[in-house]
């Protein structure tokens, strides 16, 4: 019994510990060996369409649309499309304010969320590149022809950009560092073979790679879309000068909210996912296992972990579970502290306990079923 507690305590903190701290510098090494050049062409200058999905974006969305005419692209190349999930407020007034033939507005006749109008604006948009964005998403002024640069390579079928946190001084911005922690993968990953996820704030994909993804897709598209783009045979690619920024809200609950979304989110696209766990798939398989899988899973082998420890320690079976023990409630007490002491270091433990808190969370908010896509606008600064 106890070897069996024993080697279910090290495999579930050998996996996270795994993903976090080991894959990292592993992908990065692999990418330096093995990586696959990627044919860029800045000149190139496809036709480009904007799908903006909105609900009661009037804040923002003026300044939505005027960043994106701002861009240095040739405007006969560019268009914008509004989906708006049935909005309420005044957003239907304002884009209807713009008289420019490249805006176009189309109405969810009843709300369904992003998915609906994702997968019924991309089938009827005249583009060869859809690039899709958030309403609160701003983009740098050479930003989409960076984007598109890596189009010119036939093999690569979607293109992931970066994206940048504003306020990093916020009480959340342990959101900036994480931030810069998964780019730093996504940049590897996508020089190794693929990336297998995007930002959902900006990012291109050839428009007849497009398939409608399940109409109750909920906070994931920026992982769906890619992997299906992965499942016809093509790269995603990640260009980290392709730069857009995102507020952020300095709302702890909010943010807290969002990341529970964003778990349940994520575990319903790993039963989507299922055929990427083969290792077949070679690198992608790699990525998705080591950078997705493993880490949307990380709350539940951390909890199995926490019980194994706990029943080893109760019968007395070594030393170390006593000092392991120790160590990870030290952890979790530094973590909580932050609410209080807001330091750096609190700060980074604070937002990993976090993350997977809300990871849980989102576990039991799938499990519970989730029957629509639609979704509130989060409140930022």
């Amino acid at each position: 019994m106890v070897l069996f507690l024993a080697a279910f305590f090290w495999i579930s903190i050998g996996l996270v510990a795994y993903s976090y701290l080991i894959y990292p510098p592993l992908i990065s090494i692999c990418a330096h060996l093995f990586g696959l050049a990627i044919t860029k062409d800045k000149a190139i200058r496809p036709s480009v369409a904007f799908l903006v999905p909105v609900y009661n974006e009037e804040k923002v969305l003026r300044k939505k649309i005027e960043n994106i005419l701002s861009l240095n692209y040739p405007s006969d190349k560019l268009s914008i499309w509004l989906g708006s999930d049935s909005s309420t407020d005044g957003t239907h007034t304002i884009v209807k304010e713009f008289t420019d033939p490249r805006i176009h507005l189309w109405i969810a006749p009843t709300r369904g969320g992003k998915t609906q109008v994702l997968n019924q604006m991309a089938p009827i948009v005249p583009a060869e590149i859809l690039v899709f964005t958030d309403a609160n998403t701003m983009h740098a002024q050479e930003s989409l022809k960076y984007l598109v640069a890596s189009f010119a390579d036939n093999k690569v079928g979607c293109v992931a950009g970066h994206i940048n946190h504003l306020d990093p001084g916020s009480e959340v911005s342990g959101e900036v560092t994480y931030r810069s922690f998964e780019s730093n993968q996504k940049r590897a990953e996508g020089r190794l073979a693929s990336t297998i996820s995007a930002y959902g704030g900006f990012y291109g994909i050839r428009r007849e790679l497009f398939k409608p993804i399940p109409f109750n897709a909920y906070s994931n598209d920026d992982v769906l879309i890619p992997m299906n783009v992965l499942r016809q045979g093509f790269r995603v690619a990640f260009e980290s000068r392709a730069i857009s920024q995102e507020d952020t809200t300095n709302n702890r609950s909010v943010e807290f909210r969002r990341r529970i979304r964003i778990g349940a989110g994520n575990f319903q696209a790993f039963f989507w996912l299922l055929d990427f766990l083969n290792p077949l798939k070679g690198w992608v398989w790699l990525s998705y296992c080591s950078h997705k899988a493993i880490r949307w899973f990380s709350p539940i082998l951390l909890l199995l972990a926490a019980c194994a420890c706990i029943a080893l320690i109760i019968t007395r079976s070594g030393l170390i579970y006593d000092v392991l023990g120790l160590c990870a409630t030290l952890f979790v007490c530094i973590g909580i502290s932050h609410t209080i002491i807001p330091l750096r270091l609190t700060k980074a433990i604070f937002y990993f306990l976090s993350m997977n808190t809300a990871l849980c969370l989102g576990l039991i908010r799938y499990c519970k079923g989730i029957k629509s896509a639609a979704w509130s606008t989060t409140q930022r600064s």
